[in-house]
Order: C-alpha cells, then structure tokens, then sequence
C-alpha cells in the first residue's frame, strides 16, 4: 500500500496552502500600512514596506500556484 503523501511536497497540500495565503494577506497589508502611516523618514518607509508587500505576493502566489515560497526555502533557522 503507497503511502499517497509521498508523491505531493509539504508546500502542495490544501491546509498548508490556505494558511500560507492568508499570512501572504496578513504581510500584504502589513507592508502597505507600513508605507502608509509608519514614523520614520520616508525612504526607509517606503523601502521597507515594498519588501514586506513583496514577501506577502510572493507568498500568496505561492499558495495559488502550490509552490514553495521564498520564506519557506530560508529554513529551518537557529
């Protein structure tokens, strides 16, 4: 009897995929509020959102494509 996981990586199944979209959301919005109404000088804000929002996409695009994102492949970490 085969084992049917074996043949889907961890980052193709559905409970995986819904939760890396929604924190792919969360990081979206994230960054667009950093943006928007962070304290700081306007350079570091806007550089600093842009790659938070950039992770979000990439992550939820991930999840639609059912493929590894970029934070997924820089673990695991210490």
């Amino acid at each position: 009897m085969a084992d049917h996981h074996a043949q889907h990586p961890f980052y193709a199944r559905r409970a995986y995929r819904v939760i890396t979209g929604m924190l792919g959301l969360l990081f979206a919005g994230v960054g667009v509020y950093v943006m928007t109404l962070a304290v700081v000088d306007l350079p570091l804000r806007v550089g600093v959102g842009l790659v938070i929002v950039l992770l979000g996409a990439n992550m939820l695009w991930a999840a639609i494509q059912a493929k590894a994102s970029w934070l997924s492949k820089l673990g695991p970490l210490p």
